[in-house]
């Protein structure tokens, strides 16, 4: 059978258009495959003109207003992202990406119920997903909803246990409630499912350096480097290692490559105080310190940094007036103490000096203060930012308001359910007031989002009728933050008060290892009695006389070196002189 010529060319041009049906590209693809790999690299510009590309090219607005708004978003230009976002008219294929991105802006705007109402959208649209609430997560968590944020990164991981930023959210949060060495395991695992990611890698690195594992540490900067060049994070992480190791020079050449991204932060203004006041620069270093204390208003040792850089600066009537308030308290530090009869000294007053001095003298170890000392003042004596809540409060704290205080902080628990830094408050308020079950309660509470140092003195403070348990506290804390050189110490008291001389010493030899351990002399002096305990005569006499030279004028450092040079079975003139400083009379020899 034959065929006219037609009939044999249906087919072939049927089948033809059906194999090229696929191979079609609708009005501009490329643009927007583009648009869409430019977001994935959080490059904005790129993003938004591939968007208007494709739209010259024949696409659909509705195709292409999430990919434009999120590059606009990206840029940080609201008003324009919001003319793309906004009416929230977007294709089936991005629209998720596109409702993701309006509710960023509508948080970077703080149109916080709105985006609230995005975010409930998108459930109800069934596109849940792991990205979604590590979104919901963080935008709690900015509004204090602390607790919301913990389930909603769980949730988060539930849904995807290998998603990155949810591992990463986890991860953050974890770091602030159980250390820094749990944390660890969740930036691994999110490194495994993206190895190059910038962030991730940032992170993890600095983690490792927090936990102490410099090696590690320098490896991750290695590999940080390798795949993203010059990172100038990579040569923060350095800078700060070496400054801690204090290895000044090399600190300083690696802040300079950090091109002043970090300069603004805690950190920096640490980091470039100290290189500063260390190279005989105390006028920078006050400039840079002050700044850290704005920052930091509740912070001891921001004011300390600061007090310090002003007597070094020769402004001892600047130092004092921030110094007195706070050395006056009957739990103030030695190091305050002696800052404060130095500023005395520079001024000529020998007597207010003397009386620092004396005090200082009988100053033993302290773990620290678990209650807040002061609140943040102008130079008028105002309470700095009175509208804050948190601030009220502990002004009515200062004040001996304590019914008051008790009345709002239970309103204010009320009205912002979860929030770990209301706990906080509210655990200081029952402290006081005596409801030492309602303040642990609140506590814990806030731990589960927050265990830092001045959480775990608190609940110490709250255990000090069963001291294992305040034990038990301070190891689980030490464990997941190994650096944290306060903590170290003061287990090793404790197990020194409980008879543990072995795990008292090891405990006392690692906080003598961290930071400015070794120049701590009634830390050095406390090692020095346990490794004497131990038999260790040459190492309880090296540290003995370190402490010693450290600080000569305290009594209680004189009685350790005393005793333990009569313990080596030297009697000699030096060792009486040192038992008679310790009882107030004599003077103390040379080592």
């Amino acid at each position: 059978m034959t065929f006219p010529p037609e009939r044999l060319l249906l087919p072939l041009l049927l089948g033809a258009a059906a194999m090229a049906a696929p191979l079609a590209a609708a009005p501009g693809d490329a643009a927007l495959a583009e648009a869409e790999a430019a977001l994935t690299r959080e490059d904005g510009v790129a993003a938004e003109l591939a968007g208007k590309r494709a739209l010259e090219a024949g696409a659909a607005r509705a195709d292409v207003a999430a990919l434009v708004g999120e590059g606009e978003l990206l840029q940080g230009d609201l008003a324009d992202a919001r003319s793309w976002l906004g009416d929230a008219d977007f294709s089936d294929a991005t629209r998720t990406r596109g409702l993701s991105a309006l509710a960023r802006l509508q948080m970077a705007e703080e149109n916080f119920p709105a985006a609230i109402a995005t975010y409930d959208l998108m459930i109800s649209e069934g596109r849940e997903s792991a990205a979604l609430w590590v979104d919901i997560g963080r935008m709690r968590y900015r509004l204090g909803l602390h607790h919301q944020a913990l389930e909603a990164a769980r949730r988060a991981v539930e849904l995807d246990g290998r998603d990155p930023r949810a591992l990463e959210f986890k991860a953050q949060l974890t770091r602030d409630a159980e250390g820094v060495v749990p944390s660890l395991a969740l930036f691994r695992r999110a490194l495994e499912t993206a190895p190059t990611d910038k962030a991730l890698m940032q992170q993890y690195a600095a983690t490792l350096g927090d936990a102490g594992e410099y090696r590690r540490m320098l490896h991750a900067v290695r590999a940080l480097v390798k795949e993203h060049g010059n990172d100038p994070f990579a040569f923060y992480l350095q800078a700060v290692m070496a400054a801690r190791a204090g290895q000044d020079d090399l600190a300083r050449r690696l802040w300079w490559r950090t091109e002043g991204q970090f300069d603004g932060n805690a950190a920096g203004l640490i980091v470039n105080g100290v290189l500063e006041y260390r190279s005989g620069n105390p006028a920078v270093a006050v400039e840079l310190f002050d700044s850290l204390r704005r920052m930091q208003p509740m912070s001891d040792v921001a004011l300390l940094l600061y007090a310090r850089a002003l007597v070094a600066n020769g402004e001892a009537n600047a130092a004092l007036a921030v110094l007195e308030p706070h050395a006056q308290r009957p739990d103030a530090s030695p190091y305050m103490l002696m800052l404060a009869a130095r500023a005395h000294e520079q001024l000529g007053d020998r007597v207010r000096a003397g009386d620092y001095l004396d005090r200082a003298s009988f100053a033993v170890a302290q773990h620290g203060r678990a209650m807040p000392a002061f609140l943040p003042r102008d130079a008028a004596g105002r309470i700095t930012h009175p509208a804050n809540p948190l601030l009220q409060l502990r002004e009515m704290l200062n004040e001996g308001d304590l019914p008051g205080a008790l009345a709002m902080v239970e309103q204010l628990n009320r009205q912002y359910e979860g929030s770990a830094d209301l706990q906080m408050l509210a655990g200081d308020v029952h402290l006081l007031a005596g409801s030492r079950d309602r303040a642990m309660d609140y506590y814990q509470k806030a731990a589960q989002i927050r265990r830092d140092w001045p959480l775990v003195l608190r609940l110490v403070t709250l255990h000090n009728a069963s001291p294992e348990k305040a034990r038990a506290v301070l190891a689980s804390y030490l464990a997941g933050n190994p650096r944290q050189q306060a903590a170290a110490a003061l287990l090793g008291r404790m197990h020194r008060d409980a008879n543990n001389p072995a795990r008292a010493t090891a405990l006392l030899r690692h906080a003598a290892a961290l930071g400015a351990g070794g120049r701590d002399p009634l830390l050095l002096a406390d090692l020095a009695q346990m490794e004497a305990a131990l038999g260790n005569g040459a190492a309880a006499l090296t540290h003995a006389g370190e402490a010693h030279r450290l600080w000569r004028g305290n009594r209680n450092v004189a009685r350790v070196f005393g005793r333990i040079r009569e313990m080596q079975g030297d009697a000699g003139s030096g060792t009486a002189a040192l038992l008679a400083k310790a009882q107030g009379t004599g003077t103390s020899p040379s080592p």
